[in-house]
């Protein structure tokens, strides 16, 4: 072997190894390489988004906590020490507070950090923010962002479609002087909400410039347009004076609202758009008082082509109302008044008067979008249906079954369970209780319901008085902005699951990112996230009648304090002895501190007396009668608001006080109970967590708690009370109130989720879970009284004159005997209802009960007919599904 021919060959052969293992390892980096940067290049077009760093809210509050940013009233603005102050200690600012101490560490990061350039940018954005010129339109025709990159989100994010709108300041005829986009700066949604009013696709990003200083500057904002062939909106905020169109030029009248202008073959349809205030008569008056506004113009034409279109006139000052006497200087008399100023993409502030001093605490809030996530966890729906795609956006079934609301769209929707499912305490893949052919049942019922009221709100009004309860063709039209909610609930075999929920308005794909934060913030009852179905945001949640099954559980709980109660709640004790304990003469009214209380339509007490034979009460053995099973069915304001004033009339006053050491209502004690209620003095109010913290940081998905206007203690007076017991006054969801309904279906309190539960993840009961319906009574005892309410709701749609009978009477006998509801209107404003039908139906879609909840806002009907012939429907198609889950 040591023959140089046999060295040589070993050598070649060596070297041969070599070069091939060196090929096969080039071949296989490269080929790791050429995948790596497909990846890369796969993540950059990913449209995917996550909330903001967490740094930039650490860094914000950390200065602000230590006084190295500060909010100077005078402005509002928002300042900070120099950057300079770094190098010279003697350039420090004087603080509020005065000349003190600041962390170096803090103002480094703040000044070098990437995270603190940001911070400095949105500061920036907020001074700049009250003096206001802006555009945007919805030029593009398809979806997709600028750049090519193909929106497959329901949403357009920021950053998608950017403005394509220059401004100059003209400070002579003949010169102008270029204006800067501000960069991070948008309108402040909260002021400007009612541009997102329109809900329509595929609007760009707001261009916002400045930094303006003067009112009176005079401003041209221009863009070219690519007009004619189909209708261009474009978004403006400014106060217009003049349209220009190549060499052709119209004036607007500031004194019109809506206006049109014809320019080189085109139309321009020019409307003001403001907050439609009861203040003001027209938009035109609002805004000569300084209130957020701004214009829309729609642009049409009959040749395509790309036109220059410029728009003159002077920027618009904008101050929130409430903020105008609040922020306006010391003689400003504000007596409780706090306002949230949110001006830049991030930095919020909550600001009050307190006496001639203002005081605000500065926030940071993440973003609705930002750019960027991991890939989403598993989400599937009931049937195993998958609900997100790989990458946690939600699939198109999750809009087609209308649940964009609940799920959200995507990981960077802040606050929704697809963005929080990256935080999921279980390894095992996490399912919906929604059911998709409930939920394609539910959603039918709502849209065609609300597609019924926004046909009949096309027709023009009849002056005179609003009758009630025509037949549908006769009915007049409800207002435009009406609300929906109907929802299924699980009441036996998985007590609290939700297997249906469908909401109106409902989510409009293509919506810019900035338009749902607007309505989020500033018109909340038109958010297509609002989640109303576990949300109740303002008068139009009041449950109405619904709510006296509560305060009828509320007399059965007061029986150790009063025991007179029990005859009464079993009807036992004779209808006049009732009316003299609850101090209603003659059968009549009931007068409570000079306000007169009746039953629906002006009807005194005796309308509530029936034959134990026609209702199927309990039968006191004493002939006609009246207690909790007729008063449900005939709806009794007065019964109720006698049994309110008999256990808790004591307990009240009868004006307004500031001594806050009153005890407690029974009222409040039971609603309590049975889903949790707001705790005035409290900053963090109550709810259930419908994720059961299986994946925390869902925030929007928090069931909101009751609120009773009688359990404010400073004010608690016997008329809260006595309109409480019946349901005025009290603000619930649906969701609480199907919770309520369910209890008592099964005897026990459940409370609502929307994930089924998880083996690794042991859950804790939320507070009363599992409890009987009646606490510190043992429930055979109870067992009387509560099937006296149940034989109640039984009537309300089986027995003659139940307020539900009439509408059910097209279901078929063996359905409509299995199904036990109340019905409820409530006063709201202008005339207009709440109306609500909630209960629960028996042996139905597999399950041994369902609780259901039906509200309808806005409207003139009852909430027998609005909810009741919904309901109807909806109900007898769930039977037909037969008994397979």
């Amino acid at each position: 072997m040591s023959h140089p021919l046999f060295r040589g060959l070993k050598r070649s052969l060596a070297a041969l190894a070599v070069g091939l293992v060196t090929i096969a390892g080039f071949l296989w980096l490269s080929g790791g390489l050429i995948g790596e940067l497909a990846a890369s290049r796969a993540w950059i077009k990913q449209p995917d988004f996550t909330e903001t760093s967490r740094s930039n809210e650490d860094l914000f509050m950390q200065a602000v906590s230590t006084g190295l940013i500060w909010l100077d009233p005078a402005g509002p603005t928002i300042r900070s020490q120099p950057c300079e102050a770094l190098y010279d200690p003697s350039l420090t600012v004087a603080t509020p507070q005065g000349t003190k101490e600041f962390s170096r560490t803090l103002l480094d990061r703040l000044c070098n950090l990437p995270a603190g350039q940001q911070i400095r940018s949105e500061m920036l954005a907020w001074n700049n923010s009250f003096l206001i010129a802006a555009a945007r339109d919805d030029r593009a025709p398809d979806r997709r962002c600028a750049d090519g990159t193909p929106l497959t989100l329901p949403v357009v994010p920021a950053g998608c479609r950017p403005s394509s709108w220059t401004a100059r300041v003209a400070q002579t005829t003949d010169l102008a002087a270029p204006l800067n986009v501000m960069p991070n700066a948008v309108p402040p949604p909260r002021d400007f909400s009612d541009f997102a009013t329109r809900r329509a696709n595929q609007l760009s990003d707001w261009a916002l410039f400045g930094p303006l200083r003067e009112r009176d500057d005079r401003l041209a904002l221009s863009s070219r347009l690519p007009a004619g062939g189909r209708r261009i909106t474009v978004d403006m905020i400014l106060e217009p004076s003049r349209i220009v169109v190549g060499n052709e030029r119209a004036n607007l009248d500031p004194k019109r609202d809506q206006q049109t202008v014809r320019l080189a073959g085109m139309s321009i349809a020019a409307e003001r758009i403001c907050s439609d205030s009861d203040d003001f008569a027209t938009c035109a008056e609002e805004a000569a008082q300084g209130l957020p506004h701004g214009w829309r113009f729609t642009i049409s034409g009959q040749r395509r082509r790309e036109t220059e279109i410029t728009v003159e006139g002077s920027p618009v000052r904008a101050v929130p109302p409430r903020a105008r006497e609040i922020l306006g200087g010391t003689t400003a008399q504000a007596e409780d008044g706090k306002v949230k100023l949110w001006r830049s993409s991030h930095i919020e502030a909550d600001c009050e008067r307190a006496k001639a001093k203002l005081v605000c605490e500065l926030g940071w809030r993440g973003a609705v979008t930002q750019r960027r996530s991991g890939a989403g966890r598993a989400l599937a729906f009931a049937d195993g249906t998958p609900a997100l795609d790989a990458n946690g956006v939600p699939l198109p079934i999750v809009d087609e079954l209308g649940l964009t609301a609940m799920i959200g769209y995507g990981a960077g929707d802040v606050g929704s369970l697809s963005a929080a499912l990256g935080r999921a305490r279980t390894r095992e893949n996490l399912v919906l209780t929604i059911e998709p052919r409930l939920q394609k049942l539910v959603q039918e019922a709502v849209y065609t319901q609300m597609g019924e009221r926004i046909a009949r709100g096309k027709r023009p009004r009849k002056p005179g008085p609003l009758p009630v309860n025509l037949p549908p063709e006769q009915e007049p039209p409800d207002q435009g902005d009406g609300r929906a909610v109907v929802l299924l609930m699980d009441a036996g075999d998985e007590p609290g699951a939700v297997l249906g929920m469908a909401s109106w308005p409902d989510f409009v794909p293509g919506m810019h990112s900035w338009d749902i934060q607007a309505l989020s913030t500033g018109r909340d009852s038109d958010s297509p996230l609002a989640g109303h179905g576990w949300r109740a945001g303002d008068v139009h949640t009041m449950p109405g009648s619904t709510f006296k099954l509560v305060t009828g559980l509320a007399g059965i709980l007061a029986l150790k304090e009063q025991p007179r109660l029990a005859d009464i709640i079993m009807g036992r004790t004779p209808p006049g002895q009732q009316a003299q304990i609850f101090g209603i003469p003659g059968g009549g009214t009931l007068n409570v501190d000079g306000v007169q209380i009746a039953n629906y339509g002006g009807a005194g007490f005796n309308v509530g007396i029936l034959a134990p034979s026609q209702t199927g009460c309990p039968d006191g053995g004493r002939g006609a009668q009246i207690g909790f099973c007729e008063a449900l069915i005939k709806s009794s304001n007065l019964w109720f608001a006698g049994v309110a004033l008999t256990m808790d009339g004591s307990k009240v006053g009868g004006r307004p006080s500031t001594v806050p050491s009153r005890t407690g209502t029974v009222l409040a004690r039971m609603t309590e109970h049975l889903y949790p209620i707001t705790q005035p003095g409290q900053l963090a109010q109550p709810g259930v967590d419908l994720t059961r913290g299986i994946v925390p940081g869902a925030q929007r998905l928090t069931g909101e708690a009751l609120d009773l206007a009688v359990e404010d203690k400073r004010n608690a007076r016997r008329i809260d009370l006595v309109t409480n017991s019946y349901g005025q006054g009290v603000r619930a969801t649906p969701i609480a109130m199907a919770s309520i309904y369910g209890s008592l279906g099964a005897r026990k309190v459940i409370r609502p989720r929307v994930l089924k539960p998880v083996s690794d993840v042991a859950e804790t009961p939320q507070p009363n879970e599992g409890q009987p319906v009646i606490p510190g009574m043992d429930p055979r005892q109870a067992e009387p009284f509560l099937d006296g309410a149940q034989r109640g709701l039984f009537g309300v749609v089986n027995a003659p004159g139940g307020t539900a009978a009439g509408v059910m009477a097209s279901l078929p006998p063996e359905i409509r005997r299995r199904i036990y509801g109340k019905t409820g209107t409530a006063d709201t404003t202008d005339g207009m209802n709440s109306a609500w039908f909630a209960g629960w139906m028996n042996d139905v879609a597999g399950r041994k009960r369902v609780a259901f909840t039906c509200l309808v806002s806005h409207t003139r009907e009852t909430g027998g007919r609005a909810c009741g012939r919904l309901m109807a429907g909806l109900l007898g198609k769930v039977a037909a599904l037969g008994d397979k889950k």
